[in-house]
């Protein structure tokens, strides 16, 4: 019997929009990532997921034909975010690669008052999508059945509404069973009025770290923490 965990399945992760039909829709660039950049030959296994929680086995031929039945996998009881600012460079990019394969539903770029790097309007629809396939291609590495999202910045007085929400700080606790929200300061931290936000603080550590990397292991601390709720 096949897996019903998509970690545990056997081929290349391919996102579409509907896993149950016979003729998926695979889109052209996925194709060419098959074929031309990993290089498999028909026969390949493959897999279907919808990000959504539904999968099912596939095989690369003159198409990708489903070969098994769908399964589904159940929701996580709730999902996790860490809220961080734009950072020069790659680093960007970086923080959502890596907090997608520690199990981050979603990114949410912030504003705050000591942020370094800001878009201008015309850029955020353009760096979000981009930003989008970078957690795509990820969460189909790390073999994910549900896709995470990246969201344009928003102010920092926004974020800490969020659900769940706590500041990334020295000095602070262990992720609480209600945290599920981490928001990261830029590199030259939080402002004096932004820490006296009222909201709960989270140490990540004793050292002092860049913004890419608070960023990623608050999405660790955030995924593992749910993960011991579910086996709980």
């Amino acid at each position: 019997m096949e897996p019903v965990d998509l970690r545990g399945s056997r081929g290349t992760v391919v996102y579409v929009a509907d896993v149950a039909g016979d003729v998926p829709d695979v889109a052209d660039d996925d194709l060419h990532h098959l074929r031309r950049v990993l290089r498999l030959r028909d026969g390949a296994d493959v897999v279907l997921c919808d990000g959504a929680g539904a999968w099912r086995s596939a095989v690369l031929g003159a198409s990708v034909r489903p070969v098994g039945p769908v399964h589904r996998e159940a929701a996580p009881p709730h999902r996790v975010t860490v809220c961080m600012p734009v950072v020069k460079g790659d680093r960007t990019d970086w923080a959502v690669q890596k907090a997608t394969e520690c199990g981050v539903d979603d990114v949410q770029l912030i504003v705050t008052e000591r942020s370094v790097v800001t878009w201008s309007a015309d850029k955020v629809a353009r760096n979000v999508e981009r930003l989008d396939r970078i957690a795509r291609a990820a969460a189909a590495q790390s073999r994910r059945a549900f896709l995470p999202a990246v969201h344009g910045p928003i102010p920092f007085a926004d974020a800490v509404r969020l659900e769940g929400a706590a500041l990334a700080a020295p000095g602070g606790g262990a992720v609480a069973g209600g945290v599920h929200c981490l928001i990261v300061g830029p590199e030259g931290g939080f402002s004096d009025a932004e820490v006296g936000c009222g909201l709960p603080t989270v140490t990540l550590g004793a050292h002092v770290l860049r913004v890419e990397t608070a960023a990623v292991i608050g999405a660790a601390m955030l995924a593992a923490a749910r993960s011991t709720t579910q086996r709980g």
